[in-house]
């Protein structure tokens, strides 16, 4: 089992593309919002297109689920033509669930309540475009960071689940940024 992580796409269809073929081989792809819209915080980058993501994601055709970010407008959900779910995803395969929300509106003191109270195995972040991999109690938070517009290091990422592992990779060059056991 591979189950793909991307966030925070922030309208550059170059970017969710090479996603998709770093991701090819995942069972699907969890999303953890912020899709067409770059938002106020956010410098508008060489390749911004959220017209041309939307094409993208027309003619995608691996599965992705996606979970509504705090850009994500009404607006660009009705554009979009393709559903975005609101604001938590649920996707359970193999005994192991995962949960993904974008994660600005739960603090880590509720995000860590509602792991225990949902027995959620992997949950998954996004907003702060910074890679995260924290492990709590049996569960792990995942942030694949941002493949668009990275913050922290700067580094462009996704990451994935697959055989116990997350691991965390370079959008660029794809290669392994780091492989933590959960």
């Amino acid at each position: 089992m591979k189950i793909g992580f991307i966030s925070d796409i922030h309208g550059y269809p170059h970017r969710f593309k090479r996603a998709m073929e770093l991701l090819k081989d995942a069972d699907v792809v969890l999303c953890a919002g912020d899709v067409l819209y770059h938002g106020p915080r956010n410098p508008i980058l060489d390749g911004y297109n959220p017209q041309g993501l939307i094409e993208e994601l027309k003619s995608n055709q691996k599965e992705l689920i996606i979970s509504r970010g705090n850009c994500d407008a009404e607006v660009d959900l009705m554009v979009l033509e393709y559903p975005v779910f609101t604001p938590v995803v649920f996707y359970e395969k193999d005994g192991v669930r995962f949960m993904v929300n974008h994660g600005h509106e739960y603090s880590d003191d509720e995000i860590k309540m509602i792991i225990d109270r949902f027995k959620i195995d992997v949950m998954v972040l996004g907003h702060t475009h910074i890679r995260r991999f924290e492990k709590y109690k049996n569960s792990v938070i995942v942030n694949p960071g941002s493949v668009s517009v990275p913050k922290g290091d700067g580094i462009p990422s996704l990451a994935y689940y697959e055989d116990g592992y997350i691991v965390f990779v370079n959008l660029d060059n794809g290669e392994i940024i780091e492989k933590n056991k959960i």
